[in-house]
Protein backbone atom coordinates (compact mmCIF):
# COMPACT_ATOMS: atom_id res chain seq x y z
CA UNK A 1 0.00 0.00 0.00
CA UNK A 2 1.30 3.33 -1.10
CA UNK A 3 1.68 6.39 1.04
CA UNK A 4 -0.14 9.35 0.07
CA UNK A 5 2.42 11.40 -0.70
CA UNK A 6 3.43 8.62 -3.44
CA UNK A 7 0.25 8.49 -4.87
CA UNK A 8 0.27 12.54 -4.91
CA UNK A 9 3.83 12.22 -6.29
CA UNK A 10 2.37 9.59 -9.32
CA UNK A 11 -0.47 11.55 -10.34
CA UNK A 12 2.03 14.58 -10.90
CA UNK A 13 4.47 12.69 -12.80
CA UNK A 14 2.35 10.71 -14.45
CA UNK A 15 2.39 12.45 -17.72
CA UNK A 16 5.06 11.04 -20.10
CA UNK A 17 5.58 12.97 -23.26
CA UNK A 18 6.00 16.90 -24.61
CA UNK A 19 4.27 17.80 -27.31
CA UNK A 20 4.70 20.53 -30.46
CA UNK A 21 1.31 21.19 -31.83
CA UNK A 22 1.19 22.10 -35.24
CA UNK A 23 -1.28 22.73 -38.09
CA UNK A 24 1.32 21.68 -41.15
CA UNK A 25 3.78 19.48 -40.35
CA UNK A 26 4.48 16.95 -41.50
CA UNK A 27 4.52 19.12 -44.82
CA UNK A 28 7.95 19.04 -46.24
CA UNK A 29 7.23 22.32 -48.62
CA UNK A 30 7.81 24.11 -45.47
CA UNK A 31 11.68 23.51 -44.77
CA UNK A 32 12.02 25.36 -41.50
CA UNK A 33 9.17 23.46 -40.00
CA UNK A 34 10.99 19.73 -40.90
CA UNK A 35 14.88 21.65 -39.54
CA UNK A 36 13.32 23.15 -36.17
CA UNK A 37 11.17 19.89 -35.28
CA UNK A 38 13.65 17.32 -36.29
CA UNK A 39 16.11 18.88 -34.55
CA UNK A 40 13.36 18.79 -31.33
CA UNK A 41 13.06 14.83 -32.01
CA UNK A 42 16.46 14.43 -32.22
CA UNK A 43 17.19 16.22 -29.05
CA UNK A 44 14.17 14.84 -26.81
CA UNK A 45 13.54 10.89 -26.96
CA UNK A 46 9.95 12.20 -25.02
CA UNK A 47 8.86 14.72 -27.47
CA UNK A 48 6.77 14.17 -30.41
CA UNK A 49 4.65 16.35 -32.79
CA UNK A 50 0.99 16.31 -33.16
CA UNK A 51 -0.48 18.05 -36.14
CA UNK A 52 -4.03 19.12 -37.24
CA UNK A 53 -2.92 18.99 -40.75
CA UNK A 54 -6.18 18.17 -43.30
CA UNK A 55 -4.12 15.68 -45.67
CA UNK A 56 -1.89 14.25 -42.76
CA UNK A 57 -1.79 10.65 -44.28
CA UNK A 58 -0.55 11.52 -47.68
CA UNK A 59 2.30 14.17 -46.27
CA UNK A 60 3.22 11.88 -43.65
CA UNK A 61 3.75 9.44 -46.09
CA UNK A 62 6.18 11.71 -47.89
CA UNK A 63 7.71 12.68 -44.52
CA UNK A 64 8.23 8.71 -43.35
CA UNK A 65 9.70 7.95 -46.76
CA UNK A 66 12.59 10.63 -46.49
CA UNK A 67 12.71 10.44 -42.22
CA UNK A 68 11.68 7.24 -41.01
CA UNK A 69 13.41 7.56 -37.93
CA UNK A 70 11.07 9.95 -36.88
CA UNK A 71 7.76 9.33 -38.52
CA UNK A 72 6.30 7.13 -35.73
CA UNK A 73 6.59 10.13 -33.62
CA UNK A 74 4.62 12.21 -35.63
CA UNK A 75 0.43 11.64 -35.52
CA UNK A 76 -2.48 13.23 -36.38
CA UNK A 77 -3.75 15.61 -33.70
CA UNK A 78 -6.84 14.52 -31.56
CA UNK A 79 -8.27 15.90 -28.16
CA UNK A 80 -7.20 13.07 -26.41
CA UNK A 81 -3.63 13.04 -27.64
CA UNK A 82 -2.78 15.16 -24.82
CA UNK A 83 -4.38 13.14 -21.94
CA UNK A 84 -0.18 12.09 -20.80
CA UNK A 85 1.26 16.01 -22.16
CA UNK A 86 3.20 17.62 -19.67
CA UNK A 87 4.54 20.42 -21.94
CA UNK A 88 3.84 22.03 -25.06
CA UNK A 89 5.85 23.77 -27.74
CA UNK A 90 3.59 25.97 -30.57
CA UNK A 91 4.63 27.99 -33.23
CA UNK A 92 2.59 30.77 -34.65
CA UNK A 93 -0.25 32.85 -32.87
CA UNK A 94 -2.93 31.35 -34.89
CA UNK A 95 -1.88 27.42 -33.09
CA UNK A 96 -1.56 28.93 -30.00
CA UNK A 97 -5.21 30.22 -30.02
CA UNK A 98 -6.74 27.44 -31.53
CA UNK A 99 -4.99 24.80 -29.23
CA UNK A 100 -5.62 26.80 -26.17
CA UNK A 101 -8.67 24.92 -25.17
CA UNK A 102 -7.55 22.33 -25.09
CA UNK A 103 -3.92 22.95 -23.00
CA UNK A 104 -6.47 24.53 -20.59
CA UNK A 105 -8.41 21.71 -20.57
CA UNK A 106 -5.84 19.34 -19.82
CA UNK A 107 -3.59 21.90 -17.37
CA UNK A 108 -0.64 21.70 -19.76
CA UNK A 109 2.09 24.48 -19.58
CA UNK A 110 3.24 26.22 -23.12
CA UNK A 111 5.67 28.02 -24.58
CA UNK A 112 5.12 30.08 -28.30
CA UNK A 113 7.32 31.42 -30.88
CA UNK A 114 5.19 34.45 -31.95
CA UNK A 115 6.76 34.27 -35.81
CA UNK A 116 4.94 37.12 -38.60
CA UNK A 117 2.30 35.68 -40.55
CA UNK A 118 0.13 33.32 -39.26
CA UNK A 119 -2.46 35.35 -37.49
CA UNK A 120 -0.25 37.69 -35.71
CA UNK A 121 -0.43 41.44 -36.94
CA UNK A 122 0.79 44.82 -35.46
CA UNK A 123 -2.04 47.21 -34.17
CA UNK A 124 -4.57 44.64 -35.85
CA UNK A 125 -7.85 44.34 -33.01
CA UNK A 126 -8.71 40.26 -34.54
CA UNK A 127 -4.63 39.87 -33.66
CA UNK A 128 -5.06 41.58 -30.14
CA UNK A 129 -7.67 39.95 -29.52
CA UNK A 130 -6.18 36.07 -29.72
CA UNK A 131 -2.94 37.61 -28.80
CA UNK A 132 -3.99 39.25 -25.28
CA UNK A 133 -6.50 35.93 -24.94
CA UNK A 134 -2.67 33.46 -25.57
CA UNK A 135 -0.79 36.06 -23.13
CA UNK A 136 -2.97 36.12 -20.29
CA UNK A 137 -3.55 31.96 -20.23
CA UNK A 138 -1.79 31.10 -16.62
CA UNK A 139 -0.37 28.13 -18.58
CA UNK A 140 1.97 30.68 -20.56
CA UNK A 141 5.80 30.24 -19.25
CA UNK A 142 7.60 32.32 -22.48
CA UNK A 143 7.01 33.54 -25.73
CA UNK A 144 10.10 33.68 -28.53
CA UNK A 145 10.29 36.66 -30.73
CA UNK A 146 11.96 36.97 -34.01
CA UNK A 147 12.24 39.92 -34.65
CA UNK A 148 12.70 43.30 -33.13
CA UNK A 149 8.99 44.57 -33.57
CA UNK A 150 7.89 41.97 -32.25
CA UNK A 151 9.95 42.05 -28.96
CA UNK A 152 9.12 45.58 -28.52
CA UNK A 153 5.28 45.15 -29.59
CA UNK A 154 5.55 42.56 -26.27
CA UNK A 155 7.09 45.16 -24.13
CA UNK A 156 4.52 47.56 -25.20
CA UNK A 157 1.85 45.01 -23.69
CA UNK A 158 3.87 44.80 -20.50
CA UNK A 159 3.66 40.71 -21.24
CA UNK A 160 3.98 39.14 -17.96
CA UNK A 161 6.13 36.42 -19.29
CA UNK A 162 9.74 36.08 -19.89
CA UNK A 163 10.08 37.22 -23.61
CA UNK A 164 13.05 35.58 -25.42
CA UNK A 165 14.83 37.33 -28.68
CA UNK A 166 15.98 35.08 -31.06
CA UNK A 167 16.51 36.85 -33.91
CA UNK A 168 15.92 34.76 -37.14
CA UNK A 169 14.13 31.41 -38.09
CA UNK A 170 15.47 27.97 -38.28
CA UNK A 171 16.80 27.25 -41.55
CA UNK A 172 17.05 23.78 -42.97
CA UNK A 173 20.64 21.92 -42.84
CA UNK A 174 20.80 20.87 -46.23
CA UNK A 175 21.53 24.58 -46.49
CA UNK A 176 24.46 24.28 -44.41
CA UNK A 177 26.16 21.16 -46.30
CA UNK A 178 29.60 22.00 -48.18
CA UNK A 179 29.12 23.02 -51.46
CA UNK A 180 31.54 21.53 -54.23
CA UNK A 181 30.23 22.97 -57.26
CA UNK A 182 31.08 26.23 -58.39
CA UNK A 183 27.79 27.96 -58.94
CA UNK A 184 29.12 30.06 -62.06
CA UNK A 185 29.71 26.74 -64.05
CA UNK A 186 25.76 26.19 -64.07
CA UNK A 187 24.77 28.86 -65.72
CA UNK A 188 25.92 28.89 -69.63
CA UNK A 189 27.68 31.96 -70.97
CA UNK A 190 27.63 35.64 -69.20
CA UNK A 191 23.73 35.45 -68.45
CA UNK A 192 22.64 36.90 -65.21
CA UNK A 193 19.90 35.28 -63.60
CA UNK A 194 17.46 36.64 -61.41
CA UNK A 195 14.78 34.87 -59.41
CA UNK A 196 11.26 35.92 -57.46
CA UNK A 197 10.64 33.47 -54.65
CA UNK A 198 7.37 33.34 -52.52
CA UNK A 199 4.05 32.31 -51.89
CA UNK A 200 0.94 33.74 -53.45
CA UNK A 201 -1.88 34.44 -50.46
CA UNK A 202 -3.76 37.14 -52.15
CA UNK A 203 -4.45 38.24 -55.47
CA UNK A 204 -1.73 39.28 -57.75
CA UNK A 205 0.50 38.40 -54.56
CA UNK A 206 0.98 42.21 -54.05
CA UNK A 207 2.30 41.66 -50.34
CA UNK A 208 5.00 39.82 -51.97
CA UNK A 209 5.80 42.53 -54.83
CA UNK A 210 5.32 40.46 -57.52
CA UNK A 211 3.80 43.47 -59.69
CA UNK A 212 6.61 45.56 -58.62
CA UNK A 213 9.10 42.64 -59.44
CA UNK A 214 7.45 42.26 -63.11
CA UNK A 215 7.76 45.93 -63.65
CA UNK A 216 11.01 46.26 -62.85
CA UNK A 217 12.07 42.80 -65.13
CA UNK A 218 10.37 44.59 -67.67
CA UNK A 219 12.78 47.53 -67.67
CA UNK A 220 15.27 45.09 -67.16
CA UNK A 221 14.87 43.47 -70.36
CA UNK A 222 14.38 46.38 -72.03
CA UNK A 223 17.80 47.69 -71.15
CA UNK A 224 19.83 44.28 -71.24
CA UNK A 225 19.84 41.09 -73.63
CA UNK A 226 21.73 38.40 -71.28
CA UNK A 227 18.86 37.96 -68.43
CA UNK A 228 17.03 35.47 -67.40
CA UNK A 229 14.01 35.80 -64.87
CA UNK A 230 12.64 32.45 -62.72
CA UNK A 231 9.87 32.64 -60.50
CA UNK A 232 9.35 30.02 -58.12
CA UNK A 233 6.20 29.63 -56.08
CA UNK A 234 2.14 29.36 -57.13
CA UNK A 235 2.60 32.11 -59.22
CA UNK A 236 1.63 32.13 -63.01
CA UNK A 237 1.44 34.49 -65.97
CA UNK A 238 -2.23 35.53 -65.35
CA UNK A 239 -1.05 37.43 -61.94
CA UNK A 240 0.20 40.29 -63.64
CA UNK A 241 0.56 42.04 -66.81
CA UNK A 242 2.98 40.61 -68.84
CA UNK A 243 4.17 41.45 -72.63
CA UNK A 244 4.82 38.40 -74.98
CA UNK A 245 8.35 40.03 -75.14
CA UNK A 246 8.51 40.06 -71.16
CA UNK A 247 7.08 36.40 -70.68
CA UNK A 248 9.16 34.85 -72.96
CA UNK A 249 12.06 35.80 -70.76
CA UNK A 250 10.18 34.61 -67.32
CA UNK A 251 10.00 30.81 -66.44
CA UNK A 252 7.40 29.62 -63.97
CA UNK A 253 8.81 27.09 -61.65
CA UNK A 254 6.04 26.73 -59.38
CA UNK A 255 6.28 25.24 -55.83
CA UNK A 256 9.91 23.38 -55.25
CA UNK A 257 11.02 20.79 -52.33
CA UNK A 258 13.30 22.08 -50.74
CA UNK A 259 16.53 20.10 -52.23
CA UNK A 260 14.67 21.03 -55.83
CA UNK A 261 15.02 24.99 -54.21
CA UNK A 262 18.32 24.48 -53.07
CA UNK A 263 19.77 23.25 -56.73
CA UNK A 264 17.68 26.21 -58.25
CA UNK A 265 19.80 28.77 -55.97
CA UNK A 266 22.81 27.25 -57.41
CA UNK A 267 21.92 28.68 -60.53
CA UNK A 268 20.91 32.06 -59.43
CA UNK A 269 22.48 35.74 -59.00
CA UNK A 270 20.04 37.64 -57.70
CA UNK A 271 16.79 37.51 -55.60
CA UNK A 272 14.39 40.68 -55.68
CA UNK A 273 11.86 40.21 -52.66
CA UNK A 274 10.11 44.16 -52.66
CA UNK A 275 7.47 42.57 -49.92
CA UNK A 276 5.03 45.22 -48.66
CA UNK A 277 3.79 45.14 -45.16
CA UNK A 278 0.07 45.63 -44.06
CA UNK A 279 -1.72 44.59 -47.47
CA UNK A 280 -2.59 41.11 -47.12
CA UNK A 281 -4.86 41.81 -44.10
CA UNK A 282 -4.51 45.07 -41.48
CA UNK A 283 -1.16 44.81 -39.10
CA UNK A 284 0.32 41.76 -41.56
CA UNK A 285 4.62 41.98 -42.22
CA UNK A 286 7.17 39.17 -42.92
CA UNK A 287 10.51 39.24 -40.97
CA UNK A 288 13.50 40.36 -42.96
CA UNK A 289 15.05 38.71 -44.25
CA UNK A 290 12.23 36.48 -45.78
CA UNK A 291 12.84 32.71 -44.75
CA UNK A 292 13.12 32.36 -49.23
CA UNK A 293 16.05 34.83 -49.05
CA UNK A 294 18.72 33.81 -46.07
CA UNK A 295 18.19 30.64 -48.70
CA UNK A 296 18.86 32.00 -51.72
CA UNK A 297 21.78 33.92 -50.06
CA UNK A 298 23.14 30.72 -48.48
CA UNK A 299 23.53 29.76 -51.81
CA UNK A 300 25.44 32.81 -52.96
CA UNK A 301 22.63 34.69 -54.26
CA UNK A 302 22.67 38.29 -53.92
CA UNK A 303 19.61 39.99 -51.83
CA UNK A 304 17.67 43.27 -53.50
CA UNK A 305 15.17 43.21 -50.41
CA UNK A 306 13.17 45.93 -48.92
CA UNK A 307 12.51 46.89 -45.78
CA UNK A 308 9.72 49.09 -44.79
CA UNK A 309 10.02 48.42 -40.89
CA UNK A 310 13.16 48.83 -40.59
CA UNK A 311 13.69 45.58 -39.07
CA UNK A 312 17.66 45.16 -40.10
CA UNK A 313 19.98 45.48 -37.67
CA UNK A 314 22.93 42.35 -38.99
CA UNK A 315 23.44 43.21 -42.59
CA UNK A 316 25.02 46.20 -44.45
CA UNK A 317 23.38 47.63 -46.95
CA UNK A 318 25.84 47.82 -49.96
CA UNK A 319 27.92 45.31 -48.20
CA UNK A 320 26.56 42.09 -48.13
CA UNK A 321 22.87 43.10 -49.02
CA UNK A 322 21.05 46.31 -51.11
CA UNK A 323 18.11 47.42 -49.15
CA UNK A 324 15.94 49.23 -51.35
CA UNK A 325 12.40 50.61 -51.57
CA UNK A 326 9.38 48.33 -53.07
CA UNK A 327 8.47 50.26 -56.32
CA UNK A 328 9.62 49.07 -59.81
CA UNK A 329 12.34 52.02 -60.70
CA UNK A 330 13.94 51.52 -57.08
CA UNK A 331 14.46 47.82 -58.01
CA UNK A 332 15.32 49.12 -61.48
CA UNK A 333 18.06 50.96 -60.72
CA UNK A 334 19.66 48.86 -57.78
CA UNK A 335 19.85 45.53 -60.32
CA UNK A 336 21.09 48.04 -63.03
CA UNK A 337 23.78 48.45 -60.78
CA UNK A 338 24.51 45.05 -59.70
CA UNK A 339 24.64 44.33 -63.47
CA UNK A 340 26.87 46.96 -64.61
CA UNK A 341 29.43 46.24 -61.90
CA UNK A 342 30.24 42.47 -61.86
CA UNK A 343 32.38 42.88 -58.71
CA UNK A 344 29.95 44.68 -56.74
CA UNK A 345 27.29 41.68 -57.14
CA UNK A 346 30.09 39.18 -56.72
CA UNK A 347 31.37 41.21 -53.22
CA UNK A 348 27.94 40.86 -51.84
CA UNK A 349 26.62 37.49 -53.03
CA UNK A 350 29.85 36.52 -51.10
CA UNK A 351 29.65 38.80 -48.21
CA UNK A 352 25.51 38.00 -48.19
CA UNK A 353 26.71 34.39 -47.96
CA UNK A 354 28.98 34.66 -45.02
CA UNK A 355 26.70 36.46 -43.04
CA UNK A 356 23.52 34.73 -43.17
CA UNK A 357 25.87 31.23 -42.93
CA UNK A 358 27.22 33.67 -39.47
CA UNK A 359 23.33 34.04 -38.25
CA UNK A 360 21.15 31.18 -39.00
CA UNK A 361 23.68 28.34 -38.20
CA UNK A 362 21.03 25.57 -37.14
CA UNK A 363 23.39 25.13 -33.82
CA UNK A 364 23.22 29.09 -33.47
CA UNK A 365 19.68 29.10 -33.94
CA UNK A 366 18.41 25.96 -32.47
CA UNK A 367 20.69 25.34 -29.60
CA UNK A 368 19.08 28.41 -27.86
CA UNK A 369 15.70 27.09 -28.37
CA UNK A 370 16.79 23.54 -27.56
CA UNK A 371 18.34 25.11 -24.33
CA UNK A 372 15.05 27.14 -23.26
CA UNK A 373 12.64 24.37 -24.07
CA UNK A 374 14.80 21.83 -21.84
CA UNK A 375 14.31 24.47 -19.25
CA UNK A 376 11.18 24.63 -19.39
CA UNK A 377 10.12 21.18 -19.49
CA UNK A 378 12.68 19.29 -17.44
CA UNK A 379 11.15 18.77 -14.17
CA UNK A 380 13.28 17.01 -11.51
CA UNK A 381 12.19 14.66 -9.28
CA UNK A 382 12.72 16.46 -6.54
CA UNK A 383 10.03 19.41 -7.28
CA UNK A 384 7.15 17.15 -7.30
CA UNK A 385 5.26 18.88 -4.51
CA UNK A 386 5.57 22.01 -6.33
CA UNK A 387 4.40 20.83 -9.35
CA UNK A 388 1.29 19.85 -7.54
CA UNK A 389 0.81 23.16 -5.89
CA UNK A 390 1.25 24.91 -9.60
CA UNK A 391 -1.89 21.95 -10.80
CA UNK A 392 -3.60 22.56 -7.91
CA UNK A 393 -3.34 26.19 -8.62
CA UNK A 394 -4.20 25.77 -12.04
CA UNK A 395 -6.95 23.79 -11.19
CA UNK A 396 -8.48 26.30 -8.86
CA UNK A 397 -7.79 28.85 -11.80
CA UNK A 398 -9.42 26.97 -14.56
CA UNK A 399 -12.58 26.07 -12.08
CA UNK A 400 -12.85 29.86 -11.22
CA UNK A 401 -12.89 30.63 -15.01
CA UNK A 402 -15.89 27.58 -15.62
CA UNK A 403 -17.64 28.85 -12.81
CA UNK A 404 -17.23 32.08 -14.48
CA UNK A 405 -17.97 30.63 -17.92
CA UNK A 406 -21.06 28.74 -16.38
CA UNK A 407 -22.40 31.75 -14.43
CA UNK A 408 -22.23 33.63 -18.04
CA UNK A 409 -24.76 30.70 -19.45
CA UNK A 410 -27.13 31.20 -16.64
CA UNK A 411 -27.48 34.57 -16.92
CA UNK A 412 -27.68 34.14 -20.46
CA UNK A 413 -30.76 31.87 -20.01
CA UNK A 414 -31.86 34.71 -17.65
CA UNK A 415 -31.94 37.02 -20.31
CA UNK A 416 -33.90 34.11 -22.56
CA UNK A 417 -36.48 33.50 -20.63
CA UNK A 418 -37.28 36.53 -20.02
CA UNK A 419 -37.25 37.51 -23.89
CA UNK A 420 -39.44 34.06 -23.99
CA UNK A 421 -42.00 35.25 -21.88
CA UNK A 422 -42.13 38.40 -23.28
CA UNK A 423 -42.75 36.95 -26.49
CA UNK A 424 -45.14 34.64 -25.27
CA UNK A 425 -47.57 37.52 -23.88
CA UNK A 426 -46.53 39.02 -27.13
CA UNK A 427 -48.32 36.23 -28.91
CA UNK A 428 -51.32 36.01 -26.54
CA UNK A 429 -52.17 39.62 -26.86
CA UNK A 430 -52.12 39.14 -30.42
CA UNK A 431 -54.08 35.72 -30.19
CA UNK A 432 -56.65 37.81 -27.69
CA UNK A 433 -56.70 40.11 -31.07
CA UNK A 434 -57.60 37.79 -33.56
CA UNK A 435 -60.28 36.58 -31.95
CA UNK A 436 -62.00 40.02 -31.27
CA UNK A 437 -61.01 40.45 -34.78
CA UNK A 438 -63.28 37.05 -35.99
CA UNK A 439 -65.75 37.77 -33.50
CA UNK A 440 -66.17 41.19 -35.44
CA UNK A 441 -65.61 39.69 -38.92
CA UNK A 442 -68.94 37.06 -37.24
CA UNK A 443 -70.73 40.02 -36.49
CA UNK A 444 -70.75 41.66 -39.62
CA UNK A 445 -71.02 38.26 -41.35
CA UNK A 446 -74.18 38.44 -39.90
CA UNK A 447 -75.33 41.81 -40.85
CA UNK A 448 -74.37 41.19 -43.98
CA UNK A 449 -76.55 38.04 -44.48
CA UNK A 450 -79.54 40.10 -42.92
CA UNK A 451 -79.18 43.03 -45.46
CA UNK A 452 -78.79 39.95 -48.19
CA UNK A 453 -82.57 38.71 -46.53
CA UNK A 454 -83.91 42.37 -46.62
CA UNK A 455 -82.63 43.10 -50.25
CA UNK A 456 -84.22 39.91 -51.37
CA UNK A 457 -87.69 40.61 -49.77
CA UNK A 458 -87.15 44.48 -51.18
CA UNK A 459 -86.78 43.13 -54.74
CA UNK A 460 -89.64 40.88 -54.72
CA UNK A 461 -92.27 43.38 -53.54
CA UNK A 462 -90.62 45.87 -56.57
CA UNK A 463 -91.81 43.30 -58.80
CA UNK A 464 -95.00 42.83 -57.01
CA UNK A 465 -95.88 46.29 -57.57
CA UNK A 466 -94.35 46.34 -60.92
CA UNK A 467 -97.08 43.08 -61.96
CA UNK A 468 -99.77 45.33 -60.31
CA UNK A 469 -98.56 48.48 -62.44
CA UNK A 470 -98.37 46.58 -65.63
CA UNK A 471 -101.71 45.02 -65.16
CA UNK A 472 -103.40 48.56 -64.30
CA UNK A 473 -101.50 50.24 -66.74
CA UNK A 474 -103.41 47.59 -69.99
CA UNK A 475 -107.03 47.60 -67.86
CA UNK A 476 -106.66 51.55 -68.58
CA UNK A 477 -106.09 51.51 -71.95
CA UNK A 478 -109.06 48.75 -72.98
CA UNK A 479 -111.45 50.98 -70.82
CA UNK A 480 -110.44 54.00 -72.83
CA UNK A 481 -110.66 52.11 -76.47
CA UNK A 482 -114.55 50.43 -74.76
CA UNK A 483 -115.28 54.54 -73.91
CA UNK A 484 -114.30 55.19 -77.71
CA UNK A 485 -116.15 52.87 -79.03
CA UNK A 486 -119.65 54.06 -77.18
CA UNK A 487 -118.38 57.45 -78.23
CA UNK A 488 -118.62 56.31 -81.99
CA UNK A 489 -121.60 53.93 -81.78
Amino acid sequence: MISSSQYLKQHVEKRRFVAVLDDYFPNLLSAFRVAEYNWYMECFPRLKILSTNADFKTVHAAYAKQYPQYADRVEPYEYSSLYDCEFAYINFLNNAHHFLPALNAHCIPFIMTLYPGGGFGLREPASDAKLNKVLQSPLLRGVIATQSVTMEYLQAKHCAVPVHYMYGGVIHPLYFEQINIDKDTLVPGNVISICFVAARYMPKGANKGFPEFIAAAKQLNEEFRNLRFSVVGNFTAEDASIDDKVISSILFKGPLATSELKEFFLTQDIIISPNRPFLLHPGNFDGFPTGCCVEASLCGVAMVCSDELRLNHHYTNGIDIVICEPKPEALFKAVKELIRNPDLLMNIRNNGRNVSHEIFHPKKQLEKRSELLEKSFNHNEDKWPIKLMARLKMTEHMLMLQSDYIQGIENELDERRQNIAALEQIISDQTNKISSVEADWKACGQYITTLEKGLTDLANRNHDVETILAKKSWYGKLRFVFKKLQQLL
